[in-house]
């Protein structure tokens, strides 16, 4: 049967007098009755019916929306006009008619092709993280001319149908387009540029390297890498368009600091064609000041390797001299876990499918912290793709993945692009408790002494070093008084353990097994500061030696077990009586304050501070997105009552989402209309875009059924106190008054004032 589609041209800034000729029902025969040609795009899914019974019908329905949409943005896009309608005989095929010239500059099989790839391109990433793998649309064309008489109109234009999707059937040969003429000119000529994305550790905020990503001539269907690489693989010139993108990518990267990466993208089967040479990579890195140490070879994992053991074997090869290896689109295509723990990749990326709802999706979540566990095992690191928002970055950071990419980072640039200030102040939850140092102790006051020698040290020296002072664990390393690196003794003996390991060292200098980016502080940053640079190391790194600098030189050394005592003692000290979270007084506070005001037979007031709606938050965007919010009014208290309360004001926090103030009664009102103005505000930023658009989220209620709640909001109640109060009392009264300011919807505060 004839299904019409509607377009849905509202979704797209066209005029809005213009006549968009929506067909519907037989309206498909008025349309090849008042026209005189119809150009056809015809695409259809492969296997559908196949892949429609295997992953059931609302996967199909998602699909079909899916391309639908992308065939309206690719017409538009392409033709220039919004005449154009798309139908469908049957699940899973399309037909675009286009009843005007065709102006794309391109024929009608190169503009299907055309289509086809960019759509491909847009289901890709959902398609992965439904069902594992990518889906092939096949296109195809005809023309459609209304020569016929009107009883033949219908036969005329069912033939021109049959015509696109025999051609869509029968693969047609695209090496005689004059796309593919376009394409062998870009690679005869070289007409391929790199742009760089920034991958950032996200425990230092700093950038571990960049991916290199081709693009084509300007104003070319090939300035986009698909559209590139697609052609390439069908043409068979892979390996000649990927070694273009590697000359292109080492040559116009600049210089970088010893330690960041340059992340090539390279298809796994070529790596092991005969004609890859990593010499040839070697002589190119040499020639622009690069070394193998510095590039990761980027392999993607939806491609299929037919000789496993082969590849492996290459990699291997490469990796000995120097090159890393990193997977993409871990968890997808045609390797898996299983080949990815062989492999043993340095780097895993993880396509950016995960991070999509990351802030209220368990699942996805599941799968992040599963893969950083899972990379750390095998000696590996976690990038994320993908990451667009600063609550994704949040989200990341919280559940320890190591490195992140994406646009709110920075977006891929001609030259390296810099981090985004947005970027480069976010911070993880954790980091969010205080501003405020919870130790404020300097890391000076913890320094040892430590013996140092010369970059030139042989190994043998070191050696004799630890086996005459015992209760020595590390050997800093200095070049003119400044520290450059760090020698551990039990990564000694594991470099000289192996069977032939004292005789490989015994005349090498202590550069060759030194640890080259030791963490150095300056000695007066804090202890508690200090241990969260360590712990944010490297997993085989986070217990080795602290090396502290006085002015670039060296200075002494700190243990991390020493570091780790310290701070315990202080925060335990601390503690007594604070909340964990916020730092601020708890109950026993609270209770002092308030019979401290009774002893001086002050008047005073209290305000008590409740969060509406917070529970099914804490439910859907998990608890540590609930200290979040629950940080964020501890510090809008903080502020509103340093700004229009007085010095002598009080706030202490009860537990949970519960605090109190305790302050001067004419500053109350002021001091409530700041937190709920502040807060109605800054919630909002604790949403994904979705939630926060609607103005409400979906969530279960405490009776386990699924309904709409509105944002969280905070209320207060205003209790007008006097001496002869007691506790037990102005605990009944404030109940009775937080209830009356909790059946009010939304941020609100209420009084109750009593008579003084």
């Amino acid at each position: 049967m004839l299904r019409l589609i509607k377009k849905r041209t509202n979704a797209f800034n066209f005029p809005s007098d213009q006549n968009n000729n929506f067909f519907e029902g037989p309206g498909i025969g008025s349309l090849i009755q008042n026209v005189g040609r119809l150009n056809i795009l015809y695409f259809a899914i492969q296997d559908f019916p196949t892949l429609t019974e295997m992953y059931g019908n609302e996967w199909s329905e998602n699909l079909e929306a899916q391309i639908r949409t992308g065939i309206e943005s690719e017409g538009y896009e392409h033709l220039q006009h919004n005449e154009f309608h798309i139908f469908s005989f049957n699940g899973g095929e399309f037909f675009l008619l286009d009843p005007t010239e065709c102006k794309a500059g391109l024929s009608l099989e190169e503009l299907a092709y055309q289509f086809k790839v960019n759509i491909e391109n847009l289901v890709k990433s959902d398609q992965i993280s439904r069902t594992g793998n990518t889906i092939t649309i096949n296109s195809g064309h005809s023309s459609f001319h209304a020569s016929q008489t009107n009883n033949k109109l219908w036969s005329g234009f069912l033939s021109a149908i049959g015509k696109a999707r025999l051609e869509a059937q029968n693969n047609a040969d695209i090496s005689n387009m004059e796309l593919s003429k376009e394409f062998c000119d870009i690679i005869a000529q070289s007409k391929v540029n790199s742009h760089y994305q920034p991958i950032v550790n996200l425990a230092e905020k700093k950038i571990h390297g960049w991916e290199a990503l081709a693009r084509g001539p300007q104003n070319s269907p090939f300035r986009s890498p698909l559209t590139l690489f697609d052609m390439a693989e069908k043409l068979g010139k892979l390996f000649q368009l990927e070694r273009i993108c590697r000359e292109a990518a080492i040559s116009s990267f600049g210089e970088i600091n010893p330690h960041q990466k340059l992340f090539l993208n390279i298809h796994p089967r070529t790596i092991v064609d005969p004609n890859f040479s990593s010499g040839e990579t070697k002589i190119l890195l040499d020639r622009w000041g690069l070394r193998p140490e510095n590039i990761v070879f980027e392999i993607t994992e939806r491609h299929s390797v037919k000789d496993f053991i082969t590849f492996r074997k290459t990699l291997d090869h490469y990796r000995n001299q120097g090159y890393m290896v990193a997977i993409d689109d871990a968890g997808t295509g045609y390797s898996g876990l299983s080949s990815i723990a062989e492999i043993k990749p340095d780097y895993i990326k993880l396509d950016k499918s995960f991070v999509d709802n990351i802030e209220t999706s368990r699942v996805n979540r599941a799968i992040v912290e599963t893969f950083t566990d899972f990379a750390e095992k095998i000696g590996g690191k976690l990038i994320v793709e993908g990451i667009e928002t600063q609550s994704q970055a949040v989200a990341m950071m919280d559940m320890g993945v190591h490195l992140g990419q994406g646009y709110f980072f920075a977006k891929p640039a001609k030259i390296k692009p810099k981090l985004s200030l947005e970027a480069l102040n976010v911070k993880k939850t954790p980091d969010l408790k205080n501003d405020h140092n919870i130790c404020g102790i300097p890391v000076k006051n913890l320094a040892t002494p430590v013996d140092s020698v010369e970059i030139n040290t042989p190994v043998p020296v070191i050696q004799d070093f630890f086996e005459q002072e015992q209760s020595l664990s590390s050997v800093t390393v200095v070049k003119n008084g400044a520290p450059c690196g760090l020698i551990m003794e039990y990564n000694l003996n594991k470099h000289l353990s192996g069977k032939f390991g004292v005789a490989l060292y015994t005349n090498k200098p202590i550069t060759s097994v030194m640890d080259d980016s030791p963490l150095l502080v300056d000695l007066e940053t804090t202890v508690e500061n200090v241990s969260t640079q360590a712990m944010a190391r490297e997993r085989n790194k986070a217990y080795d030696d602290i090396i502290i600098t006085k002015n670039g030189k060296l200075f002494g050394v700190v243990s991390v077990r020493k570091l780790l005592d310290t701070l315990a003692h202080a925060q335990v000290e601390m503690a007594k009586g604070t909340n964990p979270l916020t730092g601020l007084p708890g109950n026993l506070g609270i209770e002092q304050e308030i019979e401290r005001r009774m002893k001086a037979s002050q008047q005073y007031s209290i305000i008590y501070a409740d969060l509406d709606n917070f529970k099914v938050y804490n439910d859907t965007y998990g608890f540590k997105s609930g200290d979040k919010i629950i940080l964020l009014i501890s510090r809008i208290i903080t502020w509103a009552t340093a700004r229009h309360g007085s010095d002598t004001d009080f706030i202490g926090h009860i537990g949970g989402d519960d605090f109190v103030q305790v302050i001067s009664p004419d500053k109350a009102e002021r001091i409530c209309l700041a937190i709920t103005r502040c807060f109605k505000r800054l919630v909002k930023t604790s949403y994904n875009a979705k939630d926060n658009t609607n103005g409400w989220m979906e969530g279960k209620g405490r009776d386990g059924t699924v309904s709409r709640f509105p944002l969280v909001s905070v209320s207060l109640a205003i209790l007008d106190c006097t001496p002869e109060q007691s506790l037990f009392e102005i605990g009944e009264q404030a109940a009775s008054l937080k209830k009356w300011a909790k059946s009010i919807e939304g941020n609100c505060w209420v009084r109750e004032r009593r008579q003084l």
